[in-house]
């Protein structure tokens, strides 16, 4: 019998090669943050911080070793190292409140990043 064949009538699996694309970038939401509806929001603002979302991990959880870019939880945890923090996307789809927030810091961000920019020339 083939070896093949013969695992597969097991159920045995076989091997594949892992992803091996590290995604160093981190959105952090709650675990009912995910909405379909705000994707367009999510590539707006992953664009104006100069990341693209194949580069992000969306969890609930920090990971070690990846920048948190946007922190959307309802309840923030410190110590803050994110890049943006902001109400989450619920709120952010319904208040101008919360996007004119989370505009400001973009533009803040920017404005540091750009700031740096020209200190290193």
């Amino acid at each position: 019998m083939n070896k093949s064949a013969y695992l597969t009538a097991m159920n045995v699996t076989t091997w594949r090669v892992r992803d091996t694309k590290v995604k160093p970038y981190l959105v952090i939401w709650d675990e009912n943050g995910e909405l379909p509806e705000a994707e367009p929001l999510i590539d707006a603002v992953l664009k104006l911080i100069d990341v693209k979302r194949e580069e992000c991990d969306f969890d609930c959880e920090p990971h070690t070793g990846k920048q948190i870019v946007w922190d959307l939880r309802r309840h923030k945890v410190r110590p803050r190292t994110a890049w943006l923090v902001s109400e989450p996307l619920a709120d952010l789809l319904v208040g101008w409140q919360a996007k004119s927030a989370l505009w400001q810091q973009i533009y803040q961000w920017r404005e540091q990043i750009s700031g740096q920019a020209v200190v290193k020339s």
